[in-house]
């Protein structure tokens, strides 16, 4: 049994809005947005992972994921749409599994696949490296609710969605500090310009 609680961490009850990092069995690192599912009754910590996605992916050949607890929006746009650069990841103490440079904490996981797309996780070691007073901000909680909804607009192509996103673009123009604007503005760029 480990003793790592990943409510030390940030994870809770419900699910928690991390940006996981993973590698390929070849070494090439990974990030992309996920949420990780902590539930309240059974205690058990688990993420539903998609077909075709690298994350998906690299997690079936290497059995490790991290979380990796950040509150920077654009880092969330960044990494749903794209690669992230290299230079943004780091190997602490020549972990195989890559960690964000800029993450207030990380957390390791083993990764078991139970059924279907839902992989269960055991948190193996972790690092908090600054707890920051964050408050919360209207504006970074419409940016990630925008990606959602960007994802869900891919994958469907049902215009509903794009009226989400815009609907959370002018809260983060009401509440957002410049990071969410950024952020906001490059979603709307890589939607294809979305007014």
């Amino acid at each position: 049994m480990t003793s790592v609680d990943p409510g030390d961490f940030g994870i809770l009850d419900g699910i928690s809005e991390v940006i996981a990092t993973t590698r390929s069995e070849s070494g090439i690192p990974n990030a992309a947005p996920i949420g990780i599912i902590r539930s309240p009754i059974s205690d058990q910590i688990c993420v539903r992972l998609f077909s075709g996605s690298h994350t998906r992916q690299n997690v079936i050949e290497t059995g490790e994921i991290v979380a990796n607890i950040i509150h920077d929006p654009v880092m969330y746009v960044e990494s749903t749409f794209g690669d992230l650069d290299l230079d943004v990841f780091e190997y602490p103490d020549n972990m195989d599994c890559p960690v964000l440079k800029r993450a207030n904490a990380w957390l390791l996981f083993e990764c078991e696949q139970s059924k279907g797309n839902l992989f269960e996780l055991t948190p193996v070691r972790g690092m908090v490296r600054d707890r920051p007073l964050v408050c919360v901000n209207r504006g970074f909680s419409a940016v990630i609710e925008s990606l959602v909804h960007a994802t869900r607009y891919q994958l469907k192509r049902d215009p509903g969605y794009l009226d989400l996103i815009g609907h959370y673009d002018r809260i983060v123009q009401i509440c957002g500090g410049t990071r969410e604007k950024e952020a906001i503005l490059k979603l709307k760029k890589i939607m294809g310009g979305l007014s």
